[in-house]
Parts: structure tokens; sequence; C-alpha cells
């Protein structure tokens, strides 16, 4: 089949990607970011869009001609600049599945999320279940797919729960009693290859979930067993509370710490797992089996152990800049450091525009780290400037190497610090 795949680069829609080529269907794949296509068939189209730009059924009708099936997985967990719950959740795919019908695609399949029904109370589940009504509607084969939690080669919330596994002390929100039903991506893709299937009964809702539920308390437990680490002292924490204390995830970097997530989290997350199992022909994968009687890689160790250290090497160095700024301002005796700027060459006039020059440069740098301002290029930049500090002070002032308190000598771990961030910047979802 000629099938046009949107989010084709995200976690979901790689995997269905790749799922999709060794079915040999024909796939014109929609993302955002084409270089996260690492492996891709010959037969493969790819399509670059921003998604955000494809709200009428004009933007979508020139990529749907010849077109039999369209699954979409645009989605997104937390609302950004330019990307919206309302935008891509429903504006985007309704302008897509309306283009689609009129275009006379066979098939639509859209990826929503289980939760996004009549109770549904946060707005990303309200923004899916608005396309899933849209779709409903319309004269065409359509699926509903109502995954659960996810998890697998990729995927971001299952290395968000090792992460909160590491830690040795546990919030559990409400007492971590909320049922989760987490699903192998695997599942997901054997249940789209069923529904592309000529004798797929069509227009179907269908929860996607695991075999069997567990509860966040438990879920937490045996991933902190899979990481081979002793047993951590668990507390409770009010739900209320919990979402009133949001700005710990801006603190840490994590978007996914917000008020709407920890909402969707006191809900739980389980479903019937019979009407998948039925429409597969066998029960969907064990996370027991699957997941977490396998002991944790290297990898995964060091991954769930670094995720909360990243927020706080990020405010470890943009206090050191800052810091160092204010230092040269306010504290240190300018004219020790007319004295170093003099070894360097650097006098009369020119001394005092160095000196709160390089002083207004550090509090700059630092406030951009500590705001996440373009953070690569910025600690890039940052290594620069303290390669060419020790450079020059090694050449101008060479005794400061044997000094005491090590201030060039320090530079060295500082070094290594910024290229350890920069690696786990690059880890960034």
């Amino acid at each position: 089949m000629n099938i046009l795949l949107t989010g084709a680069s995200g976690f979901i829609g790689h995997h269905i990607l790749q799922a999709l080529e060794q079915q040999n269907h024909k796939v014109t794949a929609c993302c955002r970011h084409p270089e996260k296509l690492i492996f891709k068939s010959k037969s493969t189209r790819i399509l670059q869009l921003n998604f955000s730009d494809m709200t009428n059924t004009s933007d979508w009708r020139p990529h749907l001609q010849n077109i039999d099936a369209v699954i979409n997985c645009v989605g997104i967990i937390v609302e950004s600049k330019g990307q919206s719950f309302q935008s891509l959740h429903a504006q985007v795919p309704i302008a897509l599945f309306k283009a689609a019908e009129q275009a006379g695609v066979k098939k639509i399949i859209q990826i929503s999320a289980l939760g996004a029904d009549d109770t549904a109370q946060s707005a990303y589940h309200h923004s899916k279940k608005a396309a899933d009504d849209a779709l409903k509607k319309l004269d065409i084969d359509w699926y509903v797919l109502q995954p659960s939690i996810v998890y697998g080669d990729g995927a971001q919330s299952m290395a968000l729960f090792h992460a909160l596994a590491a830690l040795p002390l546990h919030a559990l929100i409400d007492g971590g009693k909320q049922l989760m039903q987490p699903v192998h991506v695997s599942d997901i893709t054997a249940t789209i290859i069923q529904c592309l299937k000529s004798d797929a009964p069509p227009r179907l809702t269908l929860p996607l979930v695991g075999s069997e539920a567990i509860s966040f308390k438990h879920l937490l437990e045996q991933l902190r067993q899979r990481l081979g680490k002793k047993p951590a002292q668990a507390f409770s924490l009010p739900g209320e509370l919990a979402q009133r204390s949001v700005f710990i995830g801006k603190w840490l970097g994590e978007p996914t710490f917000n008020a709407e997530n920890i909402a969707m989290l006191r809900r739980g997350n389980a479903a019937d797992a019979k009407p998948i199992s039925q429409f597969l022909g066998h029960p969907t994968k064990s996370l027991q089996k699957q997941l977490l009687s396998t002991p944790a890689n290297q990898a995964e160790r060091w991954h769930a152990g670094l995720y909360f250290l990243r927020p706080l090497l990020r405010l470890s160095i943009a206090f050191l800049w800052i810091w160092s700024g204010i230092v040269s301002i306010f504290f240190f005796p300018p004219e020790q450091s007319y004295q170093f700027l003099a070894a360097s060459g650097i006098t009369d006039n020119m001394a005092p525009i160095m000196l709160y020059g390089l002083a207004l440069m550090d509090i700059i740098l630092g406030l951009a780290t500590l705001c996440d301002y373009r953070i690569r290029p910025l600690i890039l930049f940052q290594l620069t400037i303290i390669f060419l500090y020790t450079v020059t002070i090694t050449f101008t002032l060479p005794e400061f190497w044997l000094h005491p308190f090590g201030p060039v000598l320090k530079n060295i771990p500082l070094l290594a610090t910024l290229l350890v961030y920069l690696t786990v910047e690059g880890e960034k979802p």
C-alpha cells in the first residue's frame, strides 16, 4: 500500500515506519526532523513538514495523491512556543483527515491516547479526543488507537521512570496507587499492520495496553531493582501539593513535570486488555517478562543516574560564570586585575575596558546558561573562552600553574565538565 505517515521521526512513528518498510509498504514519511530517521528504505519518501503550518485541508491535498492509507502519529506531551495541543492534536489532524477523505484515501489510523474519552479532563486528552471525534464522523474506514504509556527502544517516558526509580527517595503522589498498563511499542506496530489488512474490521476504537496493570509504586520498585539498587525510602505526597510544586519541574529542566501531567498520573492509565488481544489474536506483551525481569545495561544505569544531574550541571556552570563576573566587578581589587592584564600586554585605557567587558561577558554567559538559551553553541563558546584563558595565562603568568589554590589547574576539570554537559545535553528529547 501507499501510506502517508505523519510524525515519522518520533519514538512511535519511527517504529511504525520500520514495521511498514518490513512489510514492503511504500511510505511517505512526514516529519520535522528527517535527520532522525536513521533507518529508512529506498522506497520511503521523506517529506519534511512543520506540522503547525498544516492546519488547512489545502495544505495536505498535494501530499495525498495515490495514497491508500494515512497514519497519524503527530503528538507532543508538553506545549511550547509554536506548538500547542489544540493545533497539533486537533486542528492539524482534522485537516489531514478531511483532506484524506476528499482524496479518496481508504483507511485512516489515528494514534490517540488512553484517557481521550468522555471523562477527559486535561487539555492533552481533550485535544486528542477532538481529532478522534472528527475522524469518526467521516465516511471512511477509521481506527482510533489509544495507547497507554509506551515502552521499548527509545521510549522517553520509561527513561524518566528509570531516573525516578534511581533516586534514593521516592515521592509517591497519593501513595503511588495509580494503576498503569504500559504497552510495548511492538504491540502498537503489530496493531497497525493488522489494521492495514483488507479483512480487518473497520471503525474501531482500541485501547492499546499491556497484558497486566501495575501500580506506580510497584513500577518504581521494580525498575529500581532492575537497576541493581537496594530498595529506596518512600513517602506519600498529596496530589494537590504535587500539582502546586510544578515549579520544580522547570528548575530541573523537566517539562513533563507540570500540573496537567501530574493530574493525568493521578487518574491512572489502565484499561481492559481483552479487546486488543482479540484483535491481534494473542495477548499483548507482559511488562514483567519484556522489561522488568531483564537487568538494566550499563547505558541505562548511566542514563538513569545522570538524568537529574543534568540540570545540576547547568545550574553550577551558570553560577560559576555569574559569580566570576560579580567578583571581578565588585570584590576583587581592580589594581591586581590591572597587574594581571599588564602581564598580557593590556595597559592604559584598554585595561578597564577589558576588565569590565570580560566581567560583563561572564555574567551574560551565566545568565544565558541559566535560561537554557541555545545551550549547545553556548557551551562550545564557553569551552573556547576557557581554553583561550588557560593558554594566555600559561604564557603570560606561568607561575599560576604552581599556585596552591590552583586557579589555572581547575580549568582542566572545568573543561571536562563542560564536555560532559555538552554530551548529556545532546541526549535531550
